[in-house]
């Protein structure tokens, strides 16, 4: 078990390399990003977001600085699941488009930045104006990022009980991609609960 636990995070970058991130041509792990002071985010587990929508969480973002800044879609950008063996947590998986947690075990380790290899062509943004916030809801089910997606649905740790998912952010832009406000450091959430049912649910929904 302590090896499995010392292999997280390399884990974690392997799965990237190997393809539990969505892959994109226009897109490759960016350098690492340190965590925004003053933005949060937040999130929380949701049993049915919507009529036959199934489960999801919502999220609330908070800009307690005094200037607007923008992010750029998807927000959260990737998420990182964990399962609990006696006193332990451990890996399961990950997912997401970039804005990845080296070691989502850390709580003020670094986050490598989702950097496009290209400017976006139709890129989307989410402005939090100055001492602002935001709040939505999203369907695992309808969006890649933080769907639940391990390799292997059955999959999993002899003894583990409780489950938890970590969110990040982290963006940096193409050189010729100008942005005004742009944030460009990096958002984690606090380790979310999750019910053993809502994993079980949510990788036969997404496979």
């Amino acid at each position: 078990m302590k090896l499995l636990l010392r292999l997280g995070p390399l884990l974690v970058l392997l799965s990237w390399s190997a393809g539990s991130f969505s892959a994109d041509t226009h897109r490759r792990p960016g350098p690492y990003v340190s965590q925004c002071t003053g933005v949060t985010l937040q999130a929380s587990y949701i049993a049915e977001v919507g009529t036959n929508a199934g489960p999801g969480f919502a999220f609330h973002l908070e800009n307690k600085t005094g200037k607007d800044i923008r992010l750029a879609q998807p927000v959260p950008s990737s998420a990182h699941w964990y399962a609990r063996v006696g006193p332990r947590w451990l890996w399961r998986t990950s997912a997401g488009r970039g804005g990845a947690l080296v070691n989502a075990l850390s709580e003020k380790g670094p986050m490598f930045a989702w950097q496009p290899a290209t400017p976006p062509e139709h890129p989307e943004y989410q402005t939090v104006p100055a001492h602002g916030s935001e709040d939505w809801t999203v369907s695992m089910r309808d969006d890649p990022a933080i769907q639940y997606r391990p390799s292997c649905a059955r999959c999993n740790y002899p003894g583990e009980t409780d489950y938890q998912a970590i969110f990040a952010y982290a963006y940096l832009p193409n050189p010729d991609e100008h942005v005004p406000d742009l944030l460009r450091c990096g958002l984690r959430s606090a380790p979310v609960p999750m019910p053993p049912v809502a994993l079980h649910d949510a990788a036969l929904q997404t496979h």
